[in-house]
C-alpha cells in the first residue's frame, strides 16, 4: 500500500532579480487550483489525500539490528507490589443477610455473599472472622476486636456508609474495595487492592498499615502516629503529619504522591531497601519539619509548584545522602502502581520497527533528496534540495508535512514543490516554518505561516522569501524574535536576523563562511559550528545568544571538510557530526570535550567493524541512545552516557541524516528517499 506525501509548500522565488526587493511573494496575483492542489507557475501546494498517498510504501517490517553491547541488563526501580490470590475459605461459615445482627463468637465466621448488601450490624464476643464477597453497608458501627480478623474478597466492598473500626488487635484483609470512614486505626491493615481513607484519620501507634496496591487519604487531618508501609501507590490528597512515633516506609519501587495540603513531620520518611523509591509533591507545601534527618535512604523527591527551600542547600541535614531531588525516577508500572519517569536503557529489549519508506518529489526529471527533518506536536516536517551531482545547479526544492501522531501509521497531508529555490535546512516555531537554501542568486530564507500545523492552502502569497548573505542557507533557529542562520561560502558565516526588518542582518558572530556548518538550541543554549583548518570550532551561547564561548578542538580537525555536518542537544550535552571524525560530544556548561568516537576504528575481536570510507552525517539524541546516521554503515546506535557500541542497522541506501522524536525516527537515504522507523 502507498502513500504519496508530495506536498509543495511553495516556489520561493517569483523574482529572478533578487536586488529589486529583500522579500518576495511566490505568487503572482491570480492562483491557479486544480481539485487538491494550488499552483502559481513556481510553487505548486498539493494537500488532501490523492496523489500524496502514493508517496508512502508501508512495510511494517522489524530491522535486522546488530547488537554489540555487552550490557543487556535493565536500570530500573521495578515495583516490589506483591502478587496474591485469594480464595476464601467458607468451610462451615455462615451467610449474613438483610438487615440482621449477628453476635460472632470464638473462631465463628459469617460472610456476606456475592452480589448482595448486607445493612444490619455485627457483634464481636470474641475473636472471629467476616468474609466479605458482596457490600458491607448500613450505617452500623463494626468494631474488630483483637483477633478478630475482616477478609474484604475481589468482589467485596466496604461502603462509606459502614461505621467499620479496628481496634487494638484487629485484622483486616483488603482484596477488594474498602471505603474507612471513621477516625482511627488501632489494628493491623493489609491492602492488596484499593482502600480510601475519606475521613480524618489517626494511624494511632499500636496499629501497622501495609500498602500492597493502592491506597488514598482523601481528608485534610491525617495523623501517622505508628508505621505505614507503602509497597504499592499511596496517594495523599491534602496532606499529612508524621509524629515523633510515626514512620512512613518507602518499599524501593513504590510511589508515594502528595497532591494537595501541607506536609510536616516529627518522624521519618524513611527506605532501608537497596533500590530508590519515588515520592511527588504537586500544589503542596512543606511546614516545619524537626526530625533531623526527617528523609533517610533512597528516596527520590520530586516538586511541581512546591517550595522545597528546606530541603535545598550544601551539608542539608534534613536529608541523607541518599536522598535525591527530582531525579525523575523511573517506576515501572506494576498492577495498581503507575508508571514515572523515563523508562532505563536495555539494550536487550532494543528494537526498530521499518514502518514506512517515503519516496522522494520528482521535479522536472529530478529525484530530490531529503536534508532536514524537525518534528513537533505530533507533525514532521522535511525539506528537500537537488543533488548538484546528478542534476548541475537546478535549484529545485520541496517542503512535506507528515502526521506522525499516530506513529504505527504516518500519512502525508501536504507538500510544497518549488522551481527556483531548494532547501538544505528546515524549522518550526511560534506557529511558522523557516526553510533555508539557496537559488541561482545566493542563500535564501522561505517562511510560512502554519494553520493547524500546516499550509494554508488558498492564499500561496503566504510563503515569503528573502535573501540572506552568501551562496546557500544551512541551518537556522528562532528564539526571542531573533532568526539566527548559518550561511556558507564566501560571504557567510552566522548571522542574526531582524523578523522585523525583512530579516535583515543585525549581527554577524562568525565570518568564514565556507567553515560554517550548523545551529541548534535546547531551552538554555544555543550552539554554532563550523569546521576550521586547525580543528572544530564551537560557539556556546545563552539561547538569546547572550554570553558566548568559544571552544577549538584540534584533535577533532577534519580530512573530509565539505560534507554534511549536524549537531543535536539535549539539556547537558551537544553531539556533533564530524564526517570521517565520527562524532563528539560537549559539555555544554563548560565546553569539556567528553567523549569522541570514530566508527572506522572500532573493532571487535580485532577486526573493524564498519566501512573505512563512512561518514557521520547526522545525529540524533533520546533519553538512552545516541545515533549516527554513518552512509552506507546505516545506523550507528550508541549509549549516549558511556559512547559504548549498542548495535547498528542498515538500509536499502546510505544514511544521510537522522531525526528522532517520541520514538520516531526519520533517515534520510539519499535520492532513495526516507525511511520512517519505530523504536521500541
Amino acid at each position: 500500500m502507498y502513500k504519496k506525501l508530495t506536498l509543495v509548500l511553495g516556489c520561493l522565488l517569483l523574482l529572478v532579480v533578487v536586488n529589486c526587493s529583500d522579500e518576495n511573494n511566490l505568487l503572482p496575483e491570480n492562483n491557479v487550483t486544480s481539485g487538491n492542489e494550488i499552483t502559481d507557475g513556481s510553487v505548486t501546494l498539493r494537500y488532501g489525500g490523492g496523489d500524496l498517498d502514493k508517496n508512502l510504501n508501508f512495510v511494517n517490517t522489524k530491522l535486522s539490528f546488530v547488537n554489540l553491547s555487552e550490557d543487556a541488563g535493565e536500570l530500573s526501580n521495578a515495583s516490589a507490589q506483591a502478587s496474591i490470590t485469594y480464595t476464601p475459605n467458607l468451610s462451615g461459615a455462615i451467610a449474613a443477610t438483610g438487615s440482621n445482627w449477628y453476635n460472632i463468637n470464638n473462631s465463628e465466621t459469617y460472610y456476606i455473599p456475592e452480589g448482595t448488601t448486607f445493612t444490619g450490624g455485627f457483634n464481636f464476643n470474641s475473636a472471629g472472622k467476616i468474609i466479605i464477597l458482596g457490600n458491607l453497608g448500613g450505617s452500623n458501627w463494626i468494631n474488630v476486636p483483637n483477633n478478630g480478623r475482616v477478609e474484604v474478597g475481589p468482589t467485596g466492598k466496604i461502603l462509606s456508609t459502614a461505621n467499620f473500626h479496628l481496634n487494638n488487635g484487629g485484622l483486616l484483609y483488603n482484596y477488594g474495595v474498602t471505603n474507612y470512614t471513621t477516625n482511627s486505626v488501632d489494628g493491623t491493615i493489609y491492602n492488596y487492592s484499593e482502600l480510601a481513607f475519606k475521613n480524618a484519620i489517626s494511624l494511632n501507634s499500636s496499629s501497622t498499615v501495609n500498602n500492597y496496591c493502592k491506597m488514598t487519604f482523601e481528608s485534610q487531618t491525617n495523623y501517622l502516629n505508628a508505621k505505614l508501609n507503602n509497597e504499592g501507590y499511596l496517594i495523599f490528597t491534602k496532606g499529612f503529619h508524621i509524629n515523633s512515633s510515626g514512620n512512613l516506609n518507602l518499599i524501593p519501587g513504590s510511589y508515594t504522591e502528595v497532591t494537595g495540603g501541607t506536609v510536616s513531620m516529627d518522624g521519618k520518611i524513611s527506605n532501608s531497601g537497596s533500590g530508590y523509591a519515588r515520592m511527588d509533591f504537586s500544589n503542596a507545601s512543606l511546614g516545619y519539619l524537626n526530625a533531623t534527618p526527617a528523609v533517610t535512604g533512597p528516596v527520590d523527591l520530586n516538586f511541581t509548584n512546591t517550595n522545597y527551600t528546606i530541603f535545598q542547600g550544601t551539608n542539608n541535614t534534613k536529608i541523607t545522602s541518599q536522598v535525591t531531588l527530582n531525579g525523575n525516577t523511573y517506576i515501572a508500572a506494576s498492577g495498581c502502581v503507575p508508571q514515572k519517569g523515563v523508562p532505563p536503557c536495555s539494550n536487550s529489549q532494543l528494537q526498530f520497527t521499518l514502518l514506512a519508506n517515503v519516496t522522494s518529489p520528482t521535479v522536472n526529471s529530478a529525484i530530490l533528496s531529503a536534508t532536514s527533518v524537525k518534528m513537533l506536536n505530533g507533525l514532521a516536517y522535511v525539506s528537500y534540495h537537488t543533488n548538484d551531482n546528478l542534476y548541475g545547479s537546478s535549484p529545485y526544492g520541496a517542503l512535506r508535512v507528515f502526521n506522525v501522531s499516530d506513529n504505527a501509521n504516518p500519512s502525508l497531508i501536504s507538500e510544497a514543490i518549488f522551481n527556483k529555490v531548494e532547501f538544505n535546512d528546515v524549522n518550526v516555531d511560534n506557529g511558522i516554518l523557516y526553510a533555508v537554501g539557496g537559488d541561482k542568486n545566493g542563500a535564501r530564507l522561505v517562511t510560512a505561516p502554519l494553520a493547524n500545523g500546516t499550509f494554508n492552502t488558498q492564499d500561496l502569497t503566504l510563503f515569503k522569501d528573502y535573501k540572506l548573505p552568501s551562496s546557500s542557507g544551512k541551518g537556522s533557529i528562532f528564539y526571542n524574535n531573533s532568526l539566527w542562520a548559518v550561511t556558507g561560502a564566501t560571504g557567510g558565516g552566522y548571522f542574526k536576523l531582524n523578523p522585523a526588518s525583512n530579516y535583515s542582518v543585525s549581527e554577524q558572530v562568525y565570518s568564514t563562511g565556507d567553515r560554517s556548518k550548523y545551529v541548534a538550541r535546547n531551552d538554555a543554549y544555543q550552539v554554532f559550528f563550523a569546521v576550521e583548518a586547525n580543528g572544530a570550532f564551537v560557539r556556546i551561547a545563552n539561547s538569546d545568544g547572550s554570553s558566548p564561548r568559544t571552544y577549538s578542538y584540534s584533535g577533532l580537525a577534519q580530512t573530509v571538510v565539505d560534507g554534511k555536518n549536524t549537531l543535536v542537544l539535549d539539556t547537558e550535552y551537544a553531539y556533533i557530526a564530524l564526517s570521517d571524525k565520527g562524532v563528539a560530544k560537549i559539555k555544554l556548561s563548560t565546553g569539556e570535550l567528553v567523549s569522541h568516537f570514530v566508527p572506522r576504528n572500532y573493532m571487535v575481536n580485532s577486526a573493524k567493524v564498519f566501512s573505512q570510507t563512512g561518514l557521520t552525517n547526522g545525529v540524533a539524541v533520546n533519553n538512552c541512545y545516541l545515533y549516527l546516521a554513518n552512509g552506507t554503515d546505516g545506523v550507528i546506535v550508541l549509549n549516549k552516557s558511556t559512547f559504548n557500541v549498542v548495535g547498528y542497522y542498515k538500509l536499502s541506501a546510505s544514511a544521510n541524516f537522522i531525526h528522532i522524536n517520541n520514538n520516531v525516527a526519520f533517515v534520510g537515504n539519499g535520492q532513495n528517499g526516507l525511511s520512517i522507523i519505530k523504536i521500541n
